[in-house]
């Protein structure tokens, strides 16, 4: 608490600083000249801005989707999962307006459905920021007001990142151009919702700040599904030469998600109908130190960090009670520290070679604590205790990298860039392995074909053994497994052909495959496991990703985005099956966005899901696939949005590039849902206002 109090005070100040500069130069400025315009027309530009659909195609022969500030704003997302849902390829899950709950909650093509253990980790500004124990996202512990884009790496890339199949990176704002600024910005709208942040940034001579609080809540649009989210930031950076710079960020966001009920109660083993957490409390505290270097031929940085994150999943309604449990509800506590090193360095030493070396060190420090409201006994463990302990021993992944390619021809003519990369990591407590890619871009002009090969790496976090570390009652000696479990690994192949025009279209076109194999098993109750990895089963997925942009007037973008997946899995038992939890069989999203009458913007998008199916990949047991029937199958369902904002300045305040705006939610007043048995809200309806004075 004391630690939370000096962060606020300290960012209270970096606050109140820029506000007083702020005044201080502006009535300097006015005393000397009064003649002296401090202030900019607004201009509509007709340049489209890159949209979250069109994805970028790198050297390597892989590609990445980007959702940029901007985009952010357009979407009227209000929590960091909604703010993907215009990615081809990626889907969320959610039981309310806002907010985050336990288990999985984001899918990058068909992945993600995995508990425990997630199948790829999140990262903020290039360092790991989720749930490290069991693998949760975590979103509710990232703050909107605080990104400045989104990057979405939708397959195995080990020059990007080292463990799991899919890696979504968040950049973090700062001040990239001389001046300062004060942002203001204020919405609310259905159910109580309500969202306000303050920002503030300079940026002079060798010195740059930028700080930001915010604070995001609602009611919820079904009782027991309120959220709120509370969030403080500075990021500051210094010139030491014109070729290195020094930047420190912090964050700290505090959360809380109720979790409604289902209209359909599932039912228990001994006939009670009463769900595992109804509430959801994440303080999560983030510090990142880089030194950074930019020069002609070379440039990277090198970075600490530090992210602290305690994570609370509480039973609440009279403790169970109310749903005829009278054992006390639990509460458990999941503490995560996370820290380490991460450098990097991208070299162009000979004309079209470019080289990219580095390498992570990552550490954990985990514990879990579960103890009951009541002190009640949980049965069964450490003879009847109100309270059980897992420590789990720290663990360490050391992963150096290289990539290297080559440009034959000019961009502007034939042109060919093979490339291949590599990385090793090694892990003090599993298997060590080593995973690499392969990589081709050819192609004529505005037009290139990519072709990448990329073997992934998932490791299994230390909960894999979770019964075999409860404090004072092990069930076993946990030291004789360890290095026995192998991480799981999937082969990707992709190929891809875009073609522009420029400033007036583009289309492509992405088929890729992956074949995963050595799939492990947590050890968190029964018995222990004769295997911790699969040696039979395995996964397979295919599809295909169909994306683009169009400009069919002036100040008019459309952008379309089509992904067709088909999954097969089959377990130690030979059975194969033909669904995979939260891979749609078809996903496509649209949108639209358009200037007019010179201060006028209005957005659509759209988004269509067609055969998922709400379950969870379940870790524990046994290797073999659940048979996925009509129960489990989600309604398809189509959701529109838009959003109409007006652009204004008043130069006597020194006020520019500020909007007042009127957003709609699912306008067509859709039925949906994400989860068996939680229907999603209907038609919803938010405003807001934006100030930024320049």
């Amino acid at each position: 608490m004391a630690r939370n109090i000096y962060f606020m005070l300290f960012l209270l100040f970096f606050l109140i600083l820029p506000l007083i500069t702020f005044a201080e130069e502006k009535t300097a400025a006015k005393t000397q000249d009064q003649d002296i315009t401090q202030f900019k027309e607004i201009v509509v530009t007709t340049t489209p801005l890159p949209n979250p659909v069109t994805p970028v195609t790198t050297r390597y022969g892989t590609q990445h989707n980007v959702v940029t500030e901007e985009q952010l704003k357009e979407q009227n997302g209000f929590d960091f999962q909604s703010a993907l849902r215009e990615v081809p390829g990626v889907m969320f899950q959610s039981k309310n307006m806002m907010g985050s709950q336990t288990s999985h909650s984001l899918y990058v093509r068909g992945r993600g459905a995995s508990h425990p253990s997630s199948d790829f980790a999140i990262l903020y500004d290039d360092v790991p920021r989720f749930g490290a124990l069991f693998g949760q996202v975590l979103g509710d512990g990232i703050a909107l007001p605080t990104i400045g884009s989104i990057e979405i790496f939708k397959s195995p890339q080990p020059s990007e990142f080292g463990s799991g199949y899919a890696s979504v990176n968040v950049k973090p704002r700062y001040m990239k151009e001389a001046g300062q600024e004060i942002i203001i910005d204020v919405s609310g709208g259905s159910f109580a919702t309500f969202a306000q942040s303050l920002s503030a940034g300079m940026k002079k001579g060798p010195y740059d700040i930028y700080v930001s609080q915010s604070w995001a809540s609602t009611n919820g649009h079904v009782d027991h599904s309120r959220a709120q989210q509370q969030s403080y930031y500075v990021n500051a950076g210094y010139d030491l030469t014109q070729n290195w710079n020094v930047r420190i960020l912090a964050n700290y966001v505090g959360s809380q998600t109720v979790a409604p009920m289902p209209e359909t109660r599932p039912t228990t083993n001994n006939g009670v109908s009463w769900p595992m957490a109804e509430r959801f409390d994440t303080g999560t505290f983030l510090s990142t130190l880089s030194l950074n270097n930019r020069y002609e031929k070379a440039s990277g940085y090198l970075k600490a960090y530090i992210n602290e994150t305690d994570f609370d999943l509480l039973q609440e309604l009279n403790q169970g009670v109310r749903y005829g449990n009278e054992s006390g509800g639990l509460w458990s506590r999941q503490h995560m520290r996370l820290y380490g090193l991460r450098i990097k360095e991208k070299m162009t030493l000979w004309k079209g070679g470019e080289i990219i070396a580095g390498m992570d060190v990552d550490l954990a420090e985990m514990r879990n604590t579960q103890r009951t409201y009541s002190g009640i006994a949980v049965s069964g463990v450490n003879g009847g205790c109100a309270e059980r302990i897992w420590e789990f021993p720290q663990t360490t992944i050391l992963s150096p990298y290289v990539a290297i390619s080559q440009l034959f021809g000019r961009p502007e003519s034939f042109h060919a860039t093979p490339s291949a990369g590599y990385r090793y990591l090694h892990h003090n407590r599993f298997e060590s392995v080593s995973s690499y890619q392969a990589g081709l871009v050819a192609g004529y002009a505005h037009t290139d074909l990519n072709i990448n090969y990329a073997r992934g790496v998932n490791y299994p976090s230390a909960v894999v053994l979770m019964n075999m570390v409860l404090a004072n009652n092990p069930t076993a000696d946990a030291e004789q497994y360890w290095g026995k479990i192998k991480p799981e690994t999937v082969d990707h192949y992709e190929i891809g052909l875009t073609h522009t025009w420029p400033k007036k279209a583009s289309l492509g076109v992405t088929a890729f495959y992956d074949m995963g194999k050595n799939r492990y098993q947590a050890y968190m109750f029964g018995p222990i496991p004769v295997s911790f990895n699969d040696p039979v089963g395995k996964y397979q997925i295919s599809g295909l990703e169909l994306t683009g942009t169009f400009m069919p007037v002036k100040n008019l973008e459309c952008f379309a985005g089509a992904t067709l997946m088909d999954a097969k899995a089959s377990g130690s038992d030979g059975i194969e099956r033909n669904h995979m939890p939260y891979t749609p069989g078809t996903q496509f999203q649209a949108g639209a966005n358009w200037s007019f009458l010179e201060h006028f913007r209005l957005r659509l998008d759209m988004q269509y899901l067609q055969d998922v199916y709400s379950a969870t990949s379940i870790r524990t047991g046994t290797f073999n696939y659940g048979l996925l029937t009509d129960n489990n199958k989600l309604e398809d369902f189509v959701l529109v949005n838009g959003r109409l904002g007006y652009l204004f300045n008043y130069k006597p305040l020194h006020i520019g590039d500020s909007e007042v705006y009127v957003a709609v939610n699912n306008i067509f007043n859709r039925h949906y849902e994400y989860a068996k048995g939680y229907s999603m809200p209907g038609i919803t309806v938010f405003a807001g206002l934006t100030l930024k004075f320049k």
